[in-house]
């Protein structure tokens, strides 16, 4: 039987292997809004 703390280990890391792809994908996301709205701010001041 193997102990409380490996399983909770193992655990964690396959939790953590889907969120950091939704992490990228979140961070190219605010990337491109922020890009956008900088475009406009500049946009707007001429």
């Amino acid at each position: 039987m193997a102990a409380n703390r490996k399983k909770l280990n193992i655990i964690r890391v396959r939790k953590a292997k889907p969120n950091k792809k939704n992490l990228k994908v979140y961070m190219k996301r605010i990337q491109r809004n922020t890009e956008i709205l900088r475009e406009l701010a500049s946009s707007e001041g001429k």
